[in-house]
């Protein structure tokens, strides 16, 4: 499964830079993929080092390189590649899925590259940009959620505060309405949208859990959960 979802986000992310701007959904799914990397970190540490979360968060770096790597390739050609991608690189450079090496860097990287990436102002944009922006931003709750957690077991990271946190899920409650609204006349995404408000309001409560009553397991498959049927409905759909 990883793997279909890893090469339905490359179809997407590997668009060339030189000719034509590369696409905004591009740039909100290689956001997605720098949460995971964040997310799979902390849950590989708070379930004891389980190998599951390890091969994904290898998965999830060796992702993260195939897109570099690709617009670094199409950025050889005549022309220059833009400073945003530069920018990436250096953020990026040296980058590896090895948990004991600098373990800070799995929350600092992501977050910096994120930001660097909302800073991108000349992306080309398509349909479904708000869908891929909302699955984004629920990632980003999710490796939020999961930072939490991991520091409040005494686990090695850097997160936010729990004020910051809960601004962070009422802005996803936002973002989910309007993208809702805005799709409400297309029949299939209208109904994938639905099932990810049911998914949503079911473990909504629980994000609000920090302590020895955390659920982050539950947290972590819902959020994939909805991030594949959500891909899987736009892809069929375009």
């Amino acid at each position: 499964m990883r793997t279909l979802l890893r090469s339905a986000a490359l179809a997407v992310l590997l668009l060339p830079l030189l000719g034509q701007a590369v696409e905004r959904a591009g740039l909100r799914d290689l956001e997605r993929e720098l949460w995971q990397i964040r997310t799979n970190f902390h849950m590989y540490g708070l379930m004891d080092g389980d190998r599951a979360y390890r091969a994904a968060l290898d998965d999830k770096v060796a992702a993260v390189n195939d897109i570099l790597a690709a617009w670094d390739g199409e950025s050889d050609g005549e022309g220059e590649a833009p400073p945003w991608l530069a920018d990436l690189r250096g953020l990026w450079e040296g980058f590896d899925a090895d948990p004991e090496r600098e373990p800070a860097r799995f929350d600092r990287v992501p977050i910096a590259m994120a930001e660097r990436l909302a800073e991108v102002d000349d992306a080309t944009e398509s349909d479904f940009d708000d869908v891929h922006a909302l699955l984004a931003q629920l990632q980003a709750v999710t490796a939020a959620y999961t930072a939490i957690v991991a520091v409040n077991a005494g686990l090695p990271g850097e997160a936010e505060s729990e004020d910051a946190f809960r601004a962070e899920l009422a802005a996803f409650d936002q973002r989910l309405d309007q993208v809702q609204a805005r799709h409400k006349g297309e029949a299939a995404l209208a109904t994938a949208l639905k099932e990810t408000r049911v998914k949503w309001q079911f473990v909504r409560g629980s994000l609000v859990k920090f302590g020895a009553d955390a659920v982050p397991f539950l947290v972590y498959r819902y959020s994939n959960r909805i991030g594949a049927e959500l891909e899987e409905t736009i892809a069929s759909t375009n």
